[in-house]
């Protein structure tokens, strides 16, 4: 099929990227008697996008004191095939810049880690790549000098199985996955998520409820955003303008990861990703991937990486309505006791006698003793402050003086009963604000 036959709308804006509209040529009656074959249509993307500048990955995650950049790219809805020419042509709308086009998916495929990125100019684009790929685009500053371009996709892409939200519709999905049998990949995307796979597993997970499984994509993604203080109340609180990537990786030394611009999945675990069961009661592990997008450095040293990345996965957990905790169904608060129940000198907190999950439930009782209101305001204060911190001491620090100012509690006893090993001076610092001890210890609090 030729890819100029196709008269599809992307809808609204994509992370920046408008798309031009088309009115429908049938009446309403024919509208809802169109045969399946015609409403696959809306499971293709259109030719012509029209992007406008926004803040790059790297931009928003300096605002949100995040680590990883989110995913600071459009989908196009189109395939590159390998050595195949692909003309693109590119009009300036406003501005000086232009976007570039990213031929690949970061993260799909072993072989292509990382997409190629094509400055796109004005006037016609020829490109060809060796490996093919989908198509991106970024449009992104450190500052939006508010450029705009329109960009037409001519000839040589190839569209792919393109799920929007609230615009494809079930139907539309199992025509284009019946239909378009000569591409290796397919895209689902929704107001904050942009999901790819194999046509394969696509295949496998056909029966699934595509609006429901993106809503509850965005729906982790907002309740991760919510336990991290965005709440709209300024510019610096508000959520990512850019969506979150969560692909399909073909490379079996992940099981599943997080790293700049995405999260991926190993191919045989695409049920956590393409199923409502897989992202909601069993959502684990896309729920901890997607944290590690939302973390902190300020207060994310050394023995943190895979501890408070559990926090969003709790809060998850929590608003989705699943009890007990995972703490609590992996018998975590034992392992606790024994902690404590360790001399002085035993207790580390970030050496080997204690896990993980035992770190865990240090911060899963500040939770218990302050609510959400407690990791609100952390987060904010690491935004408003961004504190300049040097390695682990520095970290821990401002994490302990800033946790007994935002509950309005001196947290000494609770610090060393978990050993934090930190200066005197730390302890000297708290005592200087004057605050109360606590009403209940938070170190005695356990899950009922």
């Amino acid at each position: 099929m030729s890819t100029n036959s196709y008269s599809i709308v992307m809808a609204a804006i994509l992370l920046g990227v408008a798309c031009k509209k088309s009115s429908s040529p049938l009446t309403p009656e024919e509208e809802k008697n169109k045969p399946v074959a015609v409403q696959a249509a809306t499971a293709r993307a259109d030719s012509l996008m029209q992007a406008a500048e926004v803040f790059s990955g790297t931009a928003e995650a300096s605002r949100l004191g995040q680590s990883f950049p989110a995913s600071d790219f459009t989908p196009t809805g189109f395939y590159l095939p390998p050595n195949v020419t692909l003309k693109v042509n590119v009009e300036q709308v406003s501005g000086a810049k232009l976007p570039v086009l990213l031929v690949g998916t970061y993260s799909r495929y072993t072989n292509k880690w990382n997409p190629q990125e094509v400055q796109l100019k004005s006037g016609e684009n020829t490109i060809t790549d060796p490996l093919g790929g989908l198509l991106y685009l970024r449009f992104t500053a450190s500052a939006p000098g508010g450029s705009m371009a329109k960009v037409r996709f001519v000839s040589g892409q190839k569209p792919v199985p393109f799920y929007r939200l609230g615009k494809t519709t079930h139907a539309d999905w199992l025509e284009a996955l019946r239909v378009m049998t000569d591409v290796p990949d397919v895209q689902l995307v929704s107001n904050r998520t942009i999901i790819v796979a194999s046509r394969a597993n696509a295949l496998a997970y056909q029966t699934e409820d595509q609006d429901a499984l993106l809503r509850l994509a965005d729906r982790v993604i907002n309740i991760e955003d919510s336990i991290s203080g965005l709440d709209g109340s300024s510019p610096s609180e508000n959520v990512n303008v850019h969506k979150y990537l969560m692909t399909e990786t073909d490379n079996a030394d992940y099981y599943m990861v997080a790293t700049w611009y995405r999260t991926a999945y190993y191919q045989n675990t695409l049920a956590a990703v393409l199923t409502l069961n897989g992202l909601g009661k069993d959502g684990w592990g896309p729920w901890h991937e997607l944290g590690h997008m939302h973390q902190q450095g300020a207060w994310t040293w050394g023995a943190l990486g895979e501890v408070t990345v559990n926090i969003y996965s709790l809060a998850v957990e929590r608003k989705l309505g699943i009890t007990p905790s995972r703490l609590k169904r992996d018998n975590a608060w034992p392992k606790v006791d024994a902690y404590f129940a360790k001399s002085d000198a035993e207790r580390n907190f970030n050496s080997n006698s204690a896990d993980v999950w035992v770190r865990l439930c240090m911060f899963h009782q500040l939770w218990m003793a302050y609510g959400d209101a407690f990791y609100h305001k952390l987060h904010k204060a690491a935004r408003q402050e961004k504190p300049s911190l040097s390695g682990d001491a520095a970290e821990m620090s401002w994490f302990m003086l800033k946790a007994c100012e935002i509950s309005g509690n001196d947290l000494t006893f609770f610090f060393r009963k978990w050993g934090l090993p930190v200066e005197e001076s730390v302890y000297t610092a708290i005592a200087a604000l004057q605050l109360p001890a606590p009403a209940t210890e938070p170190s005695t609090l356990r899950e009922n």
